[in-house]
């Protein structure tokens, strides 16, 4: 049953998931970009708990996890000073 029509503007990873949300149930969304193609254009990205289980439940657990690797440890720094804190 198809419940809407939506155009998601920007192909990043929100827009695109946004789309796979909408369509998982039952909108007809498409996503409009820019960019002539879509590629890699950073040295990664870090993905929260709670996204990466949306994303799973997208149908995208695997291609995730494929590439995933966690974090060891992390540093917190003051913002003014660059000191650990």
């Amino acid at each position: 049953m198809r419940h809407g029509r939506a155009v998601v503007v920007g192909g990043g990873i929100g827009g695109l998931t946004a789309v796979a949300a909408l369509r998982a149930v039952g909108w007809d969304a498409v996503v409009v970009e820019q960019a002539r193609e879509l590629g890699q254009v950073g040295a990664g990205i870090q993905v929260a708990s709670n996204a990466s289980r949306v994303l799973a439940r997208l149908g995208m657990g695997d291609a995730l996890a494929a590439p995933a690797v966690e974090p060891t440890g992390i540093d917190v720094r003051s913002a003014r000073t660059g000191r650990l804190l």
